[in-house]
């Protein structure tokens, strides 16, 4: 089933049926050519066939005259081969005489249509060279058609189409026919298949369908790809202006652009309603939280130290006004980091100089909470594409974590390289360790694997901190995960892509 959905997934893709069409317009041609190609071969046999069967007539039509030749017969040999030439077509006649000792000897007697006497020792020499008399030099046999291309003297183009060779008492008469290039014989005989007009006008047609066929296809493409570039825009810099419907060049495709304008405007106003939300709600919540807290403060005063039962009630409000802080503020946190995801802020930040001032800034509180230090071992210049209060957020979750876990005197260590195009932040510290199988399970939500003992006050330890962190973490196309080290303790791995 899988592979039956990966396979349609690839028919579907535009790419591909591109491809196919590519392979399509150039097959289709060459198969096609082939075939006509043969036909046209076809045609051609045929062709020289009839042609050399009106050699072969006009040769029948001088062997009476042949057969006797002399002084007299000149007139009625010229008459006959008069009668029977065609437009575009050459006869000429040839002899060997019987007593000639060179086998290439042959001599004009006739052509029709008439040629001067200079012209005709020219031609005589063309037609020697062509070799078209070599298959006659030694028993004046052989006729058959032929397709031989040659200039002759007034640089006229002709194809020599037939030679019928006669013999007889004088010697070996030959019968050529020629037939010009610019007539349908000639053209049809001496051209190659793929010069024909016809063939040139059906290339020229389907090589002009074929583009703009293309052409089509890569505009969609084209229009398909830039969709693409304007949401990846829009994805590293959440502010810019650049929208769908200004990129767009194919009006069939305005109702999309349209549609993903609105998906982009609804999405940033959602997470602008979220975050003016999450900020309105704590504020509400904090007004009341904070009047209880203050007012808890005279009924202790008014409680006399002896009476326990109501010492252990206003215990039980100010650690439960504690906790419903706690819950505040996470909620609060929620609620802006799921903005954060709506709309998450991609510009280039300096990620060292940001985990330098966490750092410092809890290597302060550390030392107020159990002399527990924490160190920073940070490459300088690493920049990553991911917003400032996301970063915040993760960190202080797992600084926090690691801070509740690692043992007083002992400290928590911050680490951030570059590795393979890759950043990496390591968050160590010197706890307990997670159990194996819980080194997954650590990171779902509401789930709090730790000890009454270790918690830390008013810190909640609800189990949303590190959900928070990978949620944050897996938005920002990055990974998060947990090991138990070596020499004891956890590690928080953070792996995030190198800002270019």
């Amino acid at each position: 089933m899988t592979l039956l959905r990966a396979l349609r997934r690839t028919v579907d893709s535009f790419a591909v049926k591109l491809g196919i069409l590519l392979v399509v317009f150039f097959s289709v041609p060459m198969i096609l050519y082939d075939q006509f190609e043969e036909a046209d071969r076809q045609q051609r046999t045929l062709l020289l066939d009839s042609v050399q069967r009106q050699g072969n007539l006009v040769a029948q039509a001088l062997v009476p005259l042949l057969s006797e030749f002399d002084a007299a017969a000149v007139p009625r040999v010229r008459q006959t081969i008069e009668r029977m030439a065609q437009p575009d077509v050459s006869i000429k006649l040839m002899l060997r005489p019987s007593n000639e000792a060179n086998r290439n000897s042959f001599f004009y007697i006739a052509s029709v249509p008439a040629v001067p006497v200079d012209y005709l020792q020219e031609e005589r020499a063309e037609l020697i060279e062509t070799g078209v008399l070599d298959r006659l030099a030694d028993t004046c046999g052989g006729g058959r058609p032929l397709a031989v291309e040659y200039t002759n003297p007034k640089g006229q183009v002709e194809v020599l189409t037939s030679l019928t060779p006669i013999d007889a008492a004088m010697g070996c008469w030959v019968v050529i026919t020629a037939h010009a290039t610019d007539g349908i014989v000639g053209q049809s005989l001496a051209r190659p298949y793929w010069q024909m007009p016809e063939v040139r006008f059906a290339g020229a047609v389907y090589l002009t369908l074929a583009l703009v066929v293309l052409w089509l296809f890569t505009s969609v493409w084209r229009n398909i790809r830039g969709f693409a570039g304007v949401a990846r825009r829009i994805r590293k810099d959440p502010g810019t202006q650049r929208s769908f419907s200004e990129m767009n060049r194919v009006p069939e495709l305005n109702d999309v652009a349209r549609s993903f304008d609105d998906m982009v405007r609804d999405l940033r106003g959602t997470a602008e309603t979220m975050r003016r939300t999450a900020e309105e709600n704590a504020h509400a919540f904090k007004t009341p939280i904070a009047v209880i807290s203050q007012s808890i403060e005279p009924l202790k005063r008014s409680i006399p130290e002896d009476d326990l039962r109501g010492r252990r009630s206003l215990d039980l409000i100010e650690r439960s006004v504690q906790r419903l802080d706690v819950l505040v503020n996470a909620a609060r946190r929620i609620e802006e980091t799921v903005a954060d995801l709506l709309n998450p802020p991609r510009t280039p930040l300096n990620l060292s100089a940001l985990l330098e001032d966490i750092v410092d800034e809890y290597q302060e509180n550390a030392r107020t909470t159990g002399d527990r230090r924490v160190v920073g071992r940070i490459d300088r210049n690493i920049s990553v594409r991911v917003g400032a209060d996301m970063i915040e957020t993760v960190m202080q979750n797992l600084l926090d974590n690691a801070l509740s876990f690692t043992k007083p005197g002992t400290e928590v260590v911050v680490t951030a390289t570059v590795t393979d195009g890759r950043v990496r932040v390591l968050v160590d510290d010197q706890g307990p360790g997670v159990p194996p199988g819980d080194l997954e399970r650590i990171f779902e939500r509401y789930v709090s694997i730790r000890d009454e003992s270790q918690r830390m006050p008013g810190a909640g330890n609800f189990g949303i901190g590190l959900w928070i962190v990978r949620r944050n973490i897996e938005a920002a196309g990055g990974l998060i995960r947990a090991e138990n080290r070596k020499e004891g303790g956890l590690r928080m791995a953070v792996e995030l892509p190198l800002a270019r």
